[in-house]
């Protein structure tokens, strides 16, 4: 899901994650909270050392709430026997990225709630240290203000995350409530979407007129950009649960196609095209081994169109295929085992040409973007027909 994000390490065997886009974020609360401290430690706005590092303090601390916030999910998830593939910390907060939907509406409700129940934990624990900092025999003023503000930042959090905008807390919380009721997950994942679209389009409205009535462009900036963001993942997050639906204990060996041609790297180009590309639908083929057995081709590389582009149309007839193709080491490879809804961020990236699957050395079959396209279409199609 984020492709440039930083794996930092593991809790409780879940990689945890960091993408660029937080940076970003942590910068940006440094800025905003700084004169805050500034005024409160110097007496002014102006810089003074401690207003610095309190707010990078706090900056930090907000990111590793929003990480325990995350893992609350993960934890009940994993309790719950649904497998989690990382946990991700970027712009809009965090995310625990589970391999499946939960079993039933009773653990998709645990899951949901997990999360806020941690933030406003950790709302009443900074709470209470702001509490007895505040004291005259409690600690130094500026450590109960950071504790004001780490008590504030989780409670807005926790209810933040409330909203009934799908696919956050709230969403998830109303998803399952409406699982429950209609005992369908899709029906009920596709109405919460739509709760999760109206949520995203008030909350851009709304955050741009206050904004402007506050004189605060930062905020009305913020509010639209969160609006659109939760409006647009809304939409994608159902089809992402639908995708899961149809594509449930679905795998690579399922889809694959089991007979096809293959060649020699010892054949000219010019004979691949005349043999195997002219009057034909397929514009990639396998190179196996000359030696191997039929039923077991050990694969050397792939063979097709855009290979033929390295050299001149009258070059062909000196060049072997041996000398075009794209060689096992640089091409993308599948196992017969992988689950489909795991490997199709690799179907949508290699296009028309076929992804070899590989059982150890030997080539078993061939995944194809259409075929895959073909499958998921006859399933939505059977889906919205009942």
């Amino acid at each position: 899901m984020f492709a440039r994000a930083v794996t930092l390490g593991r809790i409780a065997t879940i990689p945890i994650r960091v993408h660029w886009s937080w940076l970003i974020i942590f910068g940006l609360l440094i800025i905003a909270i700084r004169p805050i401290y500034a005024v409160a430690l110097c007496g002014g706005i102006q810089l003074c050392g401690p207003d610095i590092g309190l707010a990078a303090a706090l900056s930090a601390l907000i990111g590793v709430s929003v990480l325990l916030h995350e893992l609350g999910h993960a934890l009940v998830a994993r309790w719950l026997a649904v497998p989690v593939r990382s946990i991700t910390l970027f712009a809009f907060g965090g995310v625990a990225e589970v391999e499946q939907e939960a079993a039933n509406p009773g653990a998709d409700f645990a899951i949901a709630i997990a999360g806020p129940a941690v933030s406003l934990f950790l709302a009443f624990g900074a709470g209470g240290v702001w509490w007895f900092g505040a004291l005259p025999a409690g600690p130094l003023p500026a450590f109960a203000i950071l504790a004001a503000h780490l008590a504030a930042a989780n409670a807005m959090l926790g209810v933040f995350n409330l909203l009934p905008g799908y696919p956050m807390d709230g969403g998830r919380i109303l998803r399952a409530t409406l699982w429950f009721l209609n005992d369908n997950m899709l029906p009920a994942t596709r109405q919460a979407a739509w709760v999760g679209r109206a949520c995203g389009i008030a909350l851009g409205i709304g955050g741009l007129s206050v904004g402007v009535l506050a004189r605060e462009p930062f905020v009305a900036l913020w509010a639209v950009v969160v609006g659109i963001f939760l409006f647009r993942i809304a939409h994608s997050s159902y089809r992402q649960a639908l995708l899961q639906s149809v594509l449930h204990g679905v795998t690579v060996n399922d889809l694959m196609q089991r007979r096809f041609r293959t060649l020699h790297a010892d054949l000219s180009a010019e004979q691949f095209v005349a043999r195997y590309l002219l009057g034909q639908s397929e514009t990639a083929f396998a190179v196996v081994a000359p030696h191997a057995p039929a039923a077991e081709p050990v694969l050397l590389g792939m063979m097709g169109m855009r290979n033929l582009r390295r050299v001149r149309t009258d070059a062909w007839a000196t060049h072997q295929v041996a000398d075009l193709m794209t060689p096992l080491a640089k091409l993308p490879t599948l196992s017969p085992q992988l689950t489909m809804f795991d490997v199709l961020p690799l179907v949508g990236q290699v296009l028309d040409d076929p992804i070899p699957v590989l059982d150890g050395p030997h080539l078993v079959g061939l995944l194809r973007r259409r075929d895959v396209v073909l499958f998921v279409q006859v399933q939505l199609s059977r889906t919205q027909m009942r």
